[in-house]
């Protein structure tokens, strides 16, 4: 039997220990690339109901397919907002030039064409008739001056406006024999003025409700003078188709009324007045 010394043993298990501890502490040599080893990815599948696979392989479901909003259309502006009358007079304004500029020669127009009164304001206890029977208090003669406006505006684009030119209204609400009532005289002008040539003009009854009520339309149309340097000696034509809200009332007739007035067959000026007219010996 072979007698080991201690310190011997100490040694042999010295040496076997540190190897052991040399091999787990070695660290394997890095390849070349610096590179991180490439971590493989998904490749995403079709799936039936729309979705798709996200990170880690987590089913991920699309949302719904929504529809593209179209972009809007774009609206062209509101035409501005007229009251009732004006919006009538600027209807009859546009049926009376249309018909001025078909016709062939100036002062006609074409053969079989009759200017069409504009409508007056919707009114279920108006009766709108070519040529309606007024009530009796209407008959006889009236007469009105319109010195003063209570609005007057510009159309958008349109020539500048100057001052409101004094209107004149005389209406005769007459028979003839044995006929039936009509209008014998009806006439619209303007307050002498040197500027203003050429004035004529007419009312036309267009509804009434029996009573004393009624809707006129009134057609005025004269040549005032330029008062540019440049264009001194000339003239433009002024048509205003005005309609007239006419009521009888203690033997006086109030009127109320919208116009529409155009400068050489353009949109030139908008306004509303109020007046009274008198009864005058026939």
């Amino acid at each position: 039997m072979i007698r080991v010394k201690p310190w011997l043993v100490f040694f042999l298990v010295l040496g076997v220990a540190v190897p052991a501890s040399a091999q787990t502490s070695l660290e394997i040599p890095q390849t070349q690339s610096q590179n991180p080893a490439p971590v493989p990815s998904f490749t995403p599948h079709s799936v039936r109901s729309g979705g798709q696979e996200g990170e880690g392989g987590t089913l991920q479901i699309a949302p719904a397919p929504t529809a593209t909003p179209q972009s809007p259309q774009q609206v062209a502006p509101a035409p501005q907002t007229l009251d009732p009358a004006v919006a009538a007079a600027a209807a009859a304004a546009a049926a009376l030039n249309s018909l001025l500029v078909a016709q062939p020669t100036p002062g006609t127009l074409p053969k079989g064409s009759v200017p069409t009164p504009g409508p007056p304001p919707a009114s279920s206890s108006l009766t709108l008739q070519a040529e309606p029977k007024l009530p009796q208090v209407f008959r006889g003669c009236w007469e009105g001056e319109v010195v003063m406006v209570d609005e007057l505006e510009r159309l958008p684009g349109a020539h500048k406006v100057g001052y409101w030119t004094p209107k004149t209204y005389r209406l005769c609400y007459q028979r003839i024999g044995e006929g039936p009532f009509h209008l014998t005289f009806s006439q619209t002008g303007v307050v002498p003025n040197e500027q203003i040539k050429n004035p004529r003009g007419h009312v036309d009854a267009v509804a009434t409700d029996g009573r004393a009520h009624a809707k006129m339309r009134s057609d005025l149309r004269f040549d005032e003078d330029h008062v540019e340097p440049d264009l001194r000696g000339s003239t433009f034509a002024v048509d205003e188709v005005t309609m007239l809200d006419c009521r009888i009332s203690d033997d006086a007739m109030t009127v109320s009324a919208g116009v529409y007035g155009t400068r050489d067959g353009e949109p030139w000026f908008k306004a509303r007045w109020h007046a009274d007219f008198r009864h005058v010996p026939e």
